[in-house]
């Protein structure tokens, strides 16, 4: 007789629902159908024995937790199994494997198999089925993740934000398609590693990520990659959120069409106001104290407009939220890059982030679970981060020296998260800037100071602190 989809109780919901303070019939155990159809699950199967072929294509499209009834997923995971170790896939080689791993009575004897194995239409219309197998999974999995997050919803947290990042993280998972790739054969991860190589011998050796916009820069590092947590320190008043802006501006740039992305700034330090007014010194070259002040002059004001309006076309939201914590960051950026291609997250400054909990040792491990919780959303949402950071304050009466990765403020952590991290250094006085191991009078040297993917590097910008825009200089080329 064919099996129908049947109830069950909450708590007998793969996954282990906990069901503190949920309610969702009158009755005092609620009672929750879950889609699937038991026809299919073993017509797919029955394919499966039947065909190799097939057996390989659902290896790759299916997992065991797509099968509902509980014998499917056993024989299921009999069959990739056997196929992994390139036995034989017949019902008494299936039979065999199950009664040694003491699963076949769970898995409805040898009858059920021998069954599957004489459904002979099965092959007819695998596919089909196939797919209603896979989107019963994905309906199951929608209705656990509805659960789960109405029973995170009814504890009442004091941070009602962990609540909605973890929500958008578990709709996020249920409505994943395909095979889940976390991990990959080195024979996978070989042919991806000769496709990147062959990328980079049709670019000449250039840019794979989002450009920087200073040539020297994006040639050491070739590109900011999806997944890099990229680390630029500074002691204050040196311009690391000049410098982050003209980052941003370059790979918003619409006229940059092969490179451009959309990029999030969260700024924690500076409103965004503040933030405008730099953007629009740097795209429109008029002071920015003219610009703060609303002293721009006649013949000042067309490039005013004309960048206003050029800035507009740019792919740039900014949050300028007071003690963000990164959960919140990852909450909203994962809404803000949902179908965009290319992103780029920017976060001023890291010391200012919260981490939405109190700490009783240090702030070094509050700072080094905010550098991980970065490092890890960069990962998670595929687009490079970069992270401002203060570099601890030299002595007054100490000689002027250059920064080290030691000087990063706070936490070692930092520098073991990062991917590349990048130490500003300039004079603060003339005096300073004579001395042949300083950098000279209005340059910044952008010491390339750890750099995963590629060798360290030195390059040096200038700096026009009127408008807030850093230049490269080709130290190849002079003199």
């Amino acid at each position: 007789m064919p099996e129908f989809a049947t109830k069950r109780r909450l708590s007998e919901v793969p996954g282990s629902i906990e069901r503190r303070g949920l309610t969702l019939n009158s009755g005092s155990e609620p009672d929750l159908i879950l889609p699937h159809d038991p026809k299919a699950e073993s017509s797919v199967l029955a394919a499966m024995i039947t065909s190799d072929e097939v057996l390989r294509e659902c290896l790759v499209d299916l997992k065991k937790e797509d099968f509902y009834l509980p014998r499917n997923q056993i024989v299921f995971e009999a069959l990739e199994t056997l196929f992994s170790k390139n036995y034989p896939t017949d019902p008494i080689s299936i039979v065999s494997h199950l009664r040694s791993q003491g699963t076949l009575e769970r898995a409805g004897n040898a009858s059920y198999v021998n069954d599957l194995a004489n459904q002979l239409f099965s092959l007819v219309s695998w596919q089909h089925h196939a797919e209603l197998v896979k989107r019963d999974s994905l309906l199951r999995s929608m209705m656990v993740a509805a659960a789960k997050i109405t029973a995170l919803a009814a504890d009442a947290p004091e941070d009602p934000s962990e609540v909605v990042d973890a929500a958008e993280e578990l709709l996020y998972k249920a409505t994943e398609n395909g095979v889940d790739n976390a991990t990959v054969s080195i024979g996978a991860a070989m042919v991806d590693l000769y496709n990147e190589i062959e990328v980079r011998r049709e670019a000449g050796g250039h840019i794979l990520g989002i450009t920087t916009g200073y040539p020297r820069l994006d040639e050491t590092l070739m590109g900011m990659r999806p997944g890099q947590l990229i680390v630029v320190g500074a002691r204050p008043a040196v311009g690391k959120t000049s410098f982050a802006l003209n980052v941003a501006a370059n790979a918003a740039n619409p006229d940059n069409s092969d490179a451009q992305a959309s990029v999030l700034i969260f700024s924690l330090e500076m409103s965004r106001l503040e933030i405008a007014q730099r953007l629009l010194a740097g795209a429109s070259s008029v002071n920015l104290s003219s610009i703060a002040r609303g002293t721009i002059s006649p013949n000042e004001w067309p490039e005013v407009t004309a960048a206003s309006q050029q800035l507009s076309r740019y792919d740039i939201a900014i949050d300028d939220t007071p003690g963000t914590s990164v959960t919140e960051i990852r909450a909203k950026a994962r809404r803000h890059f949902h179908k965009k291609e290319r992103g780029l997250i920017i976060v001023d400054y890291l010391q200012l982030l919260s981490s939405g909990k109190r700490y009783s040792d240090n702030r070094a491990t509050e700072v080094a679970e905010m550098s991980r919780g970065l490092k890890i959303m960069a990962k998670d949402l595929g687009v490079p981060v970069i992270a401002l950071s203060q570099l601890n304050r030299q002595s007054a009466n100490a000689t002027p020296r250059r920064p080290q990765l030691y000087d990063l403020r706070e936490s070692g952590a930092i520098e073991q998260d990062a991917d590349v991290v990048i130490l500003m250094d300039k004079s603060n006085s003339p005096e300073e800037a004579e001395r042949p191991d300083r950098p000279d009078k209005d340059m910044t040297d952008f010491i390339i100071a750890k750099n995963r993917s590629g060798p360290s590097d030195l390059v040096t910008m200038g700096f026009l602190g009127r408008i807030t825009k850093f230049y490269e200089i080709d130290r190849h080329h002079e003199g």
